[in-house]
């Protein structure tokens, strides 16, 4: 079972992870891009948007042993940031998101605290990009729920939805 979590920056997507990922002992593919950015150590460009989401859906693409597999960011979050920024995106993000396989999504709310870093841009639209990426999910008819509250609460309600499409799961 391949999950996604996806949402504005800010929004709590890894703190979640991190907390599943020990709940369920479940396989976690990190979210690409700060590697990249951290990595390149420059402002980057429209061109660098589709190494990113190439790597992105390669590592969700491989073979893992685990049952669950946690997914930090993937190709929607890529072509909404790509259209919001650059008011265009690649073929590539285009032609790729219906082909990741991610099984549920978990769009995070925008009312997790902002916490500022190097790489995040945008405090001040998080909500037009939240509208934005579950527009994205409802147009290609993906299974998804909006996750929202403190992060016992996310937690709590995670819960609850994974062990419904993960029944078999230990925990």
């Amino acid at each position: 079972m391949r999950i996604a979590f996806l949402g504005p920056e800010s929004s709590g997507k890894t703190s979640i992870i991190s907390v599943l990922q020990n709940d369920f002992k479940a396989q976690v593919i990190d979210e690409f891009a700060r590697e990249y950015l951290k990595e390149i150590k420059t402002n980057y460009a429209y061109e660098d948007l589709e190494i990113i989401a190439r790597k992105q859906f390669e590592n969700i693409q491989k073979e893992y042993q685990n049952e669950l597999i946690l997914i930090d960011t993937e190709l929607i979050v890529m072509k909404i940031w790509s259209e919001y920024k650059y008011q265009k995106c690649c073929r590539f993000i285009e032609d790729t998101i219906p082909k990741q396989k991610i099984d549920f999504y978990f769009l995070c709310k925008s009312d997790f605290p902002w916490e500022a870093d190097e790489l995040r841009e945008n405090q001040h639209d998080r909500e037009i990009l939240f509208k934005l990426y579950e527009a994205k999910l409802i147009e290609n008819n993906f299974n998804y729920v909006i996750l929202e509250g403190n992060i016992s609460e996310r937690r709590e309600f995670c819960h609850k939805i994974i062990k419904k499409l993960v029944p078999n799961n230990e925990n």
